[in-house]
């Protein structure tokens, strides 16, 4: 696959061999600090997940047209996948791994601990979705999006959630791109992605935290956020504030072990969601002015994937 390295090993269920579990590690920008983190989660998972590195959403814009003609020319009416058009470099990408279950996971997503002891806990199991903050807009009446959201789903299961890491399965994301990809799907895909997954019976977890559609046995695990705040904070999951280090850099700053966190913007300049870059406390002069130099060339490339609000 064009801008894709694989890494990895393969997966078991009841002790059963299967296929391997895939997983998608998107990244807009390519850095030393960002490889030694993609390095230490392939080293953590390997013969659990086989991982993809992709660096270039641009080369991936064909096969999204095909794939998903409508929500890609939104897309690109957008401007790009900023503002909830991430499912158009994902799904796309993750078809074509055909494998039974693909993560996708994005650069700025960082766990306290070994991965391992994150995905073992989803290698029997067996949803078509597995996301966080699954919420209702009664739970979460104050998120940015709403007033996007269009479908031909019933008012009573539409839900948002939070994507930075998903796991997706193969019948789902057939689903998705034959009707998500034609008219009548709109908004943001954190609202589409969950929404379409309740709305045609396939079945949806979350992955930690503390809302209806996590089951006891992760309860108040994997991560913990404030889903009726619009930043999702405090917590460890959150759309903002964000980190400058990742944990294998400097553990000491990640106060809870064994749970994920997000944004971690290593010298990376933050997405404030006004279509503006600013620089973070923690970055150092040349992270800034690398960052700045990386998003100065991207303006020339609209599918150089900015950030939107919900990463």
């Amino acid at each position: 696959m064009p801008g894709i390295k694989p890494d990895g090993g393969h997966e078991t269920r009841s002790g059963d061999a299967i296929s391997p579990a895939q997983g998608l590690f998107l990244s807009h920008v390519q850095s030393s600090r960002i490889e030694r983190h993609f390095e230490r989660l392939v080293g953590d998972t390997k013969g659990l997940i086989e991982w993809h590195f992709i660096d270039d959403a641009a080369s991936g814009a064909d096969r999204a047209a095909a794939c998903m003609p409508d929500r890609h020319a939104r897309m690109i009416r957008n401007g790009g996948v900023q503002g909830g058009y991430m499912d158009v470099v994902i799904v796309p990408g993750a078809l074509e791994l055909k494998a039974p279950f693909v993560w996708a996971m994005e650069y700025d997503v960082d766990y306290s601990g070994d991965w391992r002891r994150f995905f073992d806990q989803f290698a029997a199991n067996d949803a078509d979705l597995l996301t966080s903050t699954i919420a209702s807009m009664r739970e979460t009446p104050r998120w940015w999006h709403w007033h996007t959201a269009r479908s031909p789903a019933p008012h009573q299961v539409a839900h948002r959630a939070f994507n930075p890491i998903m796991r997706l399965s193969r019948r789902f994301l057939e689903a998705y791109a034959a009707e998500v990809g034609a008219p009548g799907w709109e908004g943001h895909y954190e609202y589409i992605v969950p929404t379409f997954a309740l709305a045609r019976g396939f079945t949806i977890e979350d992955i930690g935290g503390t809302l209806g559609f996590c089951p006891p046995e992760r309860k108040g695990r994997n991560y913990c956020n404030t889903p009726a705040d619009k930043r999702l904070s405090p917590g460890t999951f959150v759309w903002r504030p964000s980190m400058p280090v990742y944990f294998h850099e400097e553990p000491g700053r990640f106060p809870q072990r064994d749970m994920l966190y997000h944004p971690v913007k290593p010298s990376v300049l933050e997405w404030d969601g006004g279509r503006r870059w600013r620089p973070r406390r923690g970055d150092g002069v040349f992270g800034v002015v690398a960052s700045a130099l990386r998003h100065a060339v991207r303006r020339l490339r609209p599918w150089r994937r900015p950030k939107h609000p919900a990463e």
